[in-house]
């Protein structure tokens, strides 16, 4: 029997999502994206889920698409072109979506080396806290001739901005830890001997927060560029009072008006 290709860990309200194939770096083969799919699924059903960890077994978190899986460079060019259309249609895409739609807050934990897809799987997360040894790249237009895909055109020049995202894509350059936080494309980065703790402690705080108010400003957050100030004036009176009616709102102010920290409950 084959091993499991991801692995899932949960505790009180903290699953672990691990990539599993460690002698590929975790590269994003079929059979892997079928299983991080399933487990997607069952996650976001998880009714006691408050947050989601992504990580990487072994060295790497993430390499990308596994381009020794024959999917997408055997056969004729008019097979690789319609292969490849079905797999970002309905591999590729399908993960990275409902990852970004998660209803609980997610952090990418980049234990190691989060190279083209891996790039814009970390950032599909709404935190990445990275290893001080781990370094991002985008590997795709000058390896392979494509351009950044899994949302890394969507996230570089957001966070790089677009001039140092189009060197980024063009040049393929490692970036590491230290330099993807300076650059604003990452959150944190943690020396190596820490990070398991830091990934854990940030966790636990999330965890004890309130879970709707996260996912609400992601959405907000998400939806800010491409909005004018007064559509996005329009969304914020649409979602605020969706959370005012939370219990975890009134447990807020009951809390601020107690002078005592709030037990948030994710309701």
């Amino acid at each position: 029997m084959s091993k499991p290709r991801i692995l899932l860990d949960s505790s009180e309200g903290v699953t672990t999502l691990t990539l599993n194939v460690p002698e590929k770096l975790n590269a994003l083969g079929s059979r892997l994206l079928e299983e991080f799919d399933a487990a997607l699924d069952h996650c976001a059903a998880a009714q006691d889920l408050r947050v989601l960890i992504l990580t990487g077994a072994g060295r790497g978190f993430c390499a990308g698409a596994d381009l020794a899986d024959g999917a997408v460079g055997d056969g004729s060019t008019g097979s690789r072109v319609e292969e490849l259309r079905r797999r970002m249609e309905e591999e590729f895409n399908p993960v990275l979506k409902k990852l970004v739609a998660m209803p609980v807050p997610t952090i990418a934990a980049v234990n190691g080396v989060a190279a083209g897809g891996g790039y814009g799987v970390a950032l599909a997360c709404d935190l990445v806290i990275a290893a001080e040894s781990a370094q991002f790249i985008l590997v795709f237009t000058p390896q392979l001739g494509l351009i950044p895909d899994l949302g890394a055109s969507w996230h570089a020049p957001r966070s790089l901005g677009r001039a140092r995202a189009m060197a980024s894509a063009f040049f393929g350059e490692r970036m590491s830890a230290a330099d993807a936080v300076d650059a604003g494309l990452i959150w944190k980065c943690v020396p190596d001997e820490h990070f398991s703790k830091e990934v854990d402690a940030v966790a636990e705080t999330l965890r004890n927060g309130p879970k709707q108010a996260y996912v609400a400003v992601r959405k907000a957050f998400d939806a800010a560029s491409t909005h004018a100030l007064p559509e996005h004036l329009d969304l914020e009176a649409e979602i605020q009072p969706d959370l005012i009616g939370t219990d975890d709102f009134l447990e807020g102010v009951t809390a601020f008006l107690q002078k005592r920290k709030p037990e948030f409950r994710g309701r």
